[in-house]
């Protein structure tokens, strides 16, 4: 999840305050440092920005909660939650139900979409058919039998190849930028990743040779929205999460973060 030329600003802390000073009126976030736009990154000035970023300063701000940022591998946010070393994580995550039977989820943020990429030489015809549990339409497994497709460990890309597409290898990075490369580097066949990310790599220089095969039908593999995650059974937290978010959502804050950041409106 860091951008091509990147690198994650180590020693990162960052407090969002909101105004209070003791311990007890502290909670926890655990966040990535890696680039992840829209949604989060940490930039050359040491700074939290994107949309998650904002998004949590003001969900602190309602809860009236000082949040102790704790950086980390995206892939280390739900143990270090499970671990009780954060409160609450967040990261594009979407919600699954395999991942409800680890984490609890607050009410969902944003909706993302999933894109199948290749290169703009591979000819191939990427078509859908119905999935055999009755979920929709899927790509069809037939057609990308023997390929290689690479997607981001633990993500529900991930979970959608092992789960309708086993006659395709699945080659697994640390971050979504890493898969891309090996697209790049002929690696790879194809990407199975979130949408709003592609973008941005097919607008570049780099990202000139290679398009959209499909645009994934939503399944429920692929999740039911992004959102908080908070340790499971843990009411109280869950509780003023989904408070903030509520009041949030009412005042058109969220709705104006998604426009900025998503969709680049002033």
């Amino acid at each position: 999840m860091h951008s091509f030329k990147s690198k994650i600003i180590a020693g990162v802390a960052l407090i969002l305050s909101a105004g209070f000073a003791h311990a007890e009126d502290t909670i926890r976030l655990g966040m990535t440092p890696e680039p992840y736009m829209p949604f989060t990154q940490v930039n050359a000035a040491g700074e939290w920005e994107g949309l998650e970023a904002d998004l949590s300063r003001a969900v602190c701000e309602k809860m009236k909660i000082k949040c102790d940022i704790k950086q980390m591998a995206w892939d280390g946010l739900i143990p270090s939650l499970n671990e009780k070393k954060v409160d609450f994580i967040i990261g594009a995550f979407s919600i699954t139900d395999d991942r409800r039977k680890v984490v609890d989820f607050s009410t969902p943020y944003y909706t993302e979409g999933t894109s199948f990429v290749g290169a703009k030489s591979d000819t191939t015809k990427i078509a859908t058919v119905d999935a055999p549990d009755g979920s929709g339409k899927i790509i069809d497994p037939s057609i990308v039998s023997g390929k290689i497709i690479g997607v981001q460990t633990s993500s529900v890309q991930a979970a959608y190849v092992a789960k309708y597409l086993k006659g395709a290898e699945a080659k697994s990075y640390d971050t979504a930028d890493n898969s891309v490369a090996d697209l790049v580097a002929g690696r790879v066949d194809y990407v199975l990743i979130p949408d709003l990310y592609i973008q941005t790599f097919l607008k570049s220089a780099a990202g000139a040779d290679y398009e959209v095969k499909l645009e994934v039908p939503k399944n429920s593999a692929l999740g039911e929205g992004v959102a908080y995650a908070i340790r499971k059974g843990d009411a109280d937290t869950l509780g003023k999460v989904n408070g903030a978010l509520a009041e949030l959502d009412k005042d058109g804050t969220t709705q104006k973060l998604v426009d900025k950041w998503i969709f680049g409106k002033k």
